[in-house]
């Protein structure tokens, strides 16, 4: 492609594939991101009655990361039941742990992954 000049050749930018909007998206995936963010909403609850002052709200910024399909929400939500999963098994809160793991298998779902896409690798390498 050229310039209207033509003086210099034109490359496109890269551009990031555009997540699926609400319209477009199936009932499965505004269920999976809505079950996720009433899941966080109450772990939020619970972590900030337990005095967990960073994690509980940390919780609701997750939560509308997913619901909002950020693109980086997904990993916001690994990085995050990840370290919930490692403070249920230091503290003993196997419950809480178990439902940590149950999130990251959840976001391994075909939906999950329909929901919130990986990201090509070129994005992956810049900053946010």
């Amino acid at each position: 492609m050229e310039d209207d000049r033509g003086l210099t050749p034109r490359v496109a930018s890269p551009r990031l594939t555009l997540v699926p909007t609400e319209a477009s998206s199936s009932r499965g995936e505004r269920a999976l991101a809505l079950f996720l963010a009433l899941a966080l909403a109450g772990y939020a609850t619970f972590a900030l009655v337990v005095r967990w002052w960073v994690s509980g709200l940390a919780a609701p910024v997750v939560a509308l990361l997913l619901l909002a399909r950020h693109r980086r929400a997904r990993f916001s939500a690994y990085v995050f039941f990840s370290v919930v999963v490692l403070r249920g098994a230091v503290t003993g809160l196997w419950m809480l742990a178990g439902a940590a793991a149950a999130a990251i298998l959840l976001l391994q779902t075909p939906v999950a992954r329909r929901a919130w896409p990986r990201l090509p690798a070129p994005v992956r390498m810049t900053p946010p």
